[in-house]
């Protein structure tokens, strides 16, 4: 996939790209994800940000030529670095409906498979909101054993999901 990445002419260019947590353009991650899930989505401010966030491979979306903030993930590795974990997958809501989340969820496997490698049972995996599992699901990811549960603070109904690579 395409590190710049358009669904639809009309929008401004996207781009999506990985950086870590000394990168200077971290706090665009931080700020979207701030926006979506502490005042969108009420999630405890003191829980959305953890110590995952220092090892983690985040990635940015930015929109247009100033490279404006637009959507967010983070990748944290597992199991002895064969199991990429996506989370904090965000879109604004203003930038939704435009496939930005699509493409940054394919731009997380992408560098879970560069990483990783294809050929060590490497695997995606992550918890989605529960409607947002058909989205997931169209992109390849499966539901795997086990019930529904509540995260973020406990308010938002997840289910746990995974692609082989």
């Amino acid at each position: 996939m395409s590190p710049k990445a358009n669904a639809d002419a009309s929008a401004p260019s996207v781009t999506i790209r990985a950086i870590t947590a000394d990168h200077p353009d971290i706090q665009g991650c931080y700020s979207v994800r701030n926006r979506v899930y502490v005042e969108e989505q009420k999630v405890p401010a003191e829980i959305e940000r953890d110590e995952n966030d220092q090892t983690a491979t985040h990635i940015l979306a930015t929109s247009g030529d100033a490279n404006v903030p637009v959507g967010a993930a983070r990748v944290v590795y597992v199991d002895d670095g064969k199991v990429g974990k996506i989370g904090r997958v965000c879109v604004l809501p203003e930038h939704r409906e435009k496939g930005i989340g699509r493409q940054v969820v394919l731009f997380a496997v992408e560098q879970i498979r560069k990483n990783v490698g294809v050929n060590c049972g490497a695997k995606a995996k992550l918890g989605s909101q529960v409607h947002a599992l058909e989205f997931y699901k169209s992109m390849g990811f499966e539901l795997t054993e086990g019930d529904e549960y509540m995260d973020a603070g406990g308010g938002i109904p997840h289910r746990d999901m995974i692609m082989n690579l």
